[in-house]
């Protein structure tokens, strides 16, 4: 596992130094007092800008796609609830602490009244 990802890590440099190599190797930084028209600026994107363009759309599709999976809601209650079912969710957590019995009682104090 660790030899795979020290080699993403390396494809991903390589990748970036690839880019950077060919967005400084570009001629069209020139100084030219006229800004680009709307073809034009069209035009370098999809034929001149065209790897760089599907990279920065894989990259956006990968963030959101970890956004969405960062969102989900996988509790019972709401799966149970979109599937349209009846079904009773199981109490999680502790009892209040006055339904607490009486040997946690005893226990808090042999830990010098910390819980745990």
């Amino acid at each position: 596992m660790r030899a795979l990802g020290f080699l993403a890590r390396i494809g991903v440099t390589v990748l970036v130094l690839v880019l950077l190599s060919e967005t400084m190797a570009y001629d069209g930084w020139s100084d030219s007092s006229q800004p680009p028209t709307t073809s034009s600026f069209a035009f370098a994107m999809l034929d001149d800008w065209n790897m760089m363009t599907v990279v920065l759309g894989l990259l956006l599709s990968m963030a959101m796609i970890g956004a969405s999976y960062l969102v989900r809601d996988e509790r019972l209650a709401n799966l149970t609830w979109d599937l349209g079912q009846e079904v009773e969710t199981p109490e999680i957590g502790l009892p209040p602490a006055a339904a607490r019995p009486a040997q946690s009682a005893g226990l808090l104090e042999a830990n010098g009244g910390e819980e745990e």
